[in-house]
């Protein structure tokens, strides 16, 4: 499928550079022009499947496609390995990218992962950005079964999806049945490959209450 977009995609760079060619726009333009659609048609698609699709089944496909590359190989195991495979992709961005809010994000990951709260609430707490810091604050107090303390934190977070997903994350530590309109309500609001991490984590969770 990749091959035959390529071809795709290399013949009708043909058609166009000739077409421009034929007009008598200069070659250093028409080259500057067919570099740009090239790379507006082969990076846009991927932007938008990464933070802004709607569609499960787009962001899927892409996910799947970039499987090879680590920051994607964590969304690809949630959707389709073992707890085993989360761990190891997760420890694949760690050793990939060595960006200060991607490690303090992914270590607090794979501390809950690992069932370590009080590990994840370290690095959690080195987390500059906000609303992120807050939410995994919120999360690794969740997961240490601090709901009184993720609660409050959760009344503080703005962002939509981050807000409803801790709420969600308190609902099932109670065993409450608002864990599956909470969990609805946070995938909904999300975008892009957030939105595909969001669905197959809860898809996790939804053993324990069925």
């Amino acid at each position: 499928m990749k091959s035959l977009r390529l071809i795709v995609l290399f013949l009708t760079g043909m058609a166009v550079t000739s077409f421009l060619i034929s007009t008598g726009i200069p070659r250093l333009l028409v080259f500057l022009i067919v570099i740009t659609l090239y790379l507006l048609v082969m990076v846009l698609p991927g932007i938008y499947a990464v933070y802004f699709s709607n569609s499960l089944r787009q962001i899927e496909r892409y996910i799947k496609r970039n499987r090879h590359k680590a920051i994607f190989a964590f969304p690809y195991a949630l959707g389709h390995g073992s707890d085993q495979d989360i761990e190891a992709a997760i420890e694949r961005i760690l050793a990939a990218h060595k960006d200060e809010t991607i490690q303090s994000v992914y270590r607090t990951l794979l501390a809950i992962y690992r069932e370590q709260p009080g590990v994840a609430s370290q690095h959690a707490e080195r987390i500059e950005r906000e609303p992120m810091r807050s939410y995994y604050m919120a999360h690794a107090a969740a997961s240490a079964g601090d709901l009184e303390r993720a609660s409050a934190i959760s009344k503080e977070i703005t962002e939509p999806w981050m807000k409803h997903s801790i709420d969600a994350l308190i609902a099932v530590k109670k065993e409450d049945a608002r864990f599956y309109s909470l969990m609805e309500k946070s995938v909904e609001a999300a975008r892009g490959v957030q939105k595909y991490t969001l669905e197959k984590s809860f898809e996790r969770m939804k053993k324990p209450l069925a």
